[in-house]
């Protein structure tokens, strides 16, 4: 076997970050990365779980993987595994890696090589988890680094499966997290996105409960007074608070985008979500965010045909997206997850669920269309990260994450350019 690595993550930032600490933990070992799977000694599969495509993507991968290349160590980790880790080795992997030890990739891939037998190791207690520290940074080759702070989640929502796969929610210690932050900004990175299953979280199972999300921006910003840009990912309604809303008023570096999930705008969707807020709380919400961020890019998810959504209901959620005035809607339609309290209602009519996201698509674009055409004209700070060599065009975000795409005879990996944002270099 030779000592190339090569890395594929599915689903989420989180996955995203875990794939890359891996990396690192391997070149730690001696392994160096490749870019094709077919030169791979190691292969590592970071799969995903949150929908029943998800599954059938993880496991396309995996098949697809074993074929292009049988000879290499085929490791695979995440959501799909803890559930499903005997078909992952059927389907070819030879490590199974469920939400914990990652960390021993080295060891196990010893043992692996030694034995030649498949090694399945997954978490017996899922819900009494700690934070697992992979003791290694999640070195990415962008401008921006995610940097995970949470794990877990304790909120079961009537339709979701991550509390019983990635388990109970638990936050990594506040020094390993800004002295990661240090070490990503000494790094050159010029942004660094908070990341985790549910870090609104944050805290909550730290000491007596007092250091929170906020806290520990507080203290990356305080600790990196050269990072130019921090985000925030996912965050929930109600665990924006009073500290973090100040934060955003004194400190331009957090930049001007929250993706705050509603899931539905009926109440009483809501309520058969099992979703912890009103709509009323919400709407409250995005208008103290407003009111010291007025230019911020609210994004948000929605679940569209959960089961039983009538036609008011469905109704009601498209007057609450036009009322909250989202920058973009991500648009799921329901899928149903055994084992999940929404896995036992009756599931809406396919061609009605593909109607309604058609029509929440549209919504979505017309939302988008109207936020960024506020901004034409106006001359904004963009983070360039990726470069189209063939048609020699570089990409990159502006703090509210409008997409950029200017033309440019060499890679912008990394620069800060002053754009004026128009029709003609926005992104789709």
């Amino acid at each position: 076997m030779n000592n190339l690595y090569f890395l594929h993550s599915l689903g989420c930032k989180v996955n995203s970050y875990e794939t890359a600490a891996v990396g690192t933990i391997l070149e730690g070992g001696g392994y160096r990365p490749t870019a094709n799977v077919e030169d791979a000694g190691v292969i590592v599969l970071n799969t995903c779980s949150v929908t029943g495509k998800a599954d059938q993507k993880s496991r396309q991968h995996i098949s697809s993987f074993r074929k292009r290349n049988s000879q290499a160590v085929l490791i695979v980790m995440g959501c799909y595994s803890q559930t499903h880790a005997e078909q992952a080795v059927e389907l070819g992997a030879d490590i199974v890696l469920g939400a914990a030890s990652r960390s021993a990739v080295l060891s196990l891939l010893e043992r692996f090589l030694s034995t030649k037998k498949p090694i399945i190791e997954l978490s017996s207690s899922i819900r009494r988890e700690t934070y697992e520290e992979l003791g290694a940074t999640a070195f990415c080759e962008n401008a921006r680094a995610y940097l995970k702070v949470q794990d877990g989640c304790d909120n079961f929502c009537s339709y979701c499966l991550i509390p019983f796969l990635r388990g109970n929610s638990r936050s990594r210690d506040p020094r390993a997290v800004v002295d990661e932050a240090i070490a990503l900004t000494a790094s050159g990175y010029q942004e660094i996105i908070i990341t985790g299953i549910h870090i609104g979280g944050y805290g909550k199972d730290l000491a007596d409960g007092s250091f929170r999300l906020a806290d520990l921006i507080e203290s990356i910003l305080n600790k990196c007074p050269s990072l130019p840009r921090l985000r925030i990912s996912s965050i929930e309604e109600s665990e924006i608070d009073e500290h973090l809303l100040s934060l955003f008023e004194k400190d331009s570096r957090i930049a001007d985008h929250l993706h705050v999930p509603l899931q539905s705008g009926s109440q009483t969707v809501l309520e058969r979500m099992k979703r912890h807020y009103s709509t009323d709380a919400f709407l409250s919400k995005l208008s103290a965010i407003r009111a010291v961020r007025p230019d911020i890019a609210i994004t948000t998810d929605i679940i569209v045909g959960f089961p039983g959504e009538t036609e008011e209901e469905w109704e009601e959620t498209k007057r609450f997206c036009q009322q909250a005035d989202f920058a973009e809607i991500h648009v799921f339609p329901y899928s149903a997850r055994p084992g999940t309290a929404a896995a036992r209602l009756k599931d809406l009519d396919p061609n009605l669920k593909k109607k309604r996201v058609k029509e929440l698509l549209a919504l979505s674009r017309e939302l988008r269309d109207s936020y960024e055409s506020r901004f034409f004209g106006r001359k904004l700070p963009v983070l360039f990260e990726d470069y189209d060599a063939d048609a020699k065009v570089a990409h990159g975000h502006t703090s509210n994450y409008l997409k950029v795409s200017v033309p440019s005879e060499e890679p912008l990996h990394g620069q800060w350019k002053e754009i004026v944002y128009n029709s003609s270099i926005k992104s789709d």
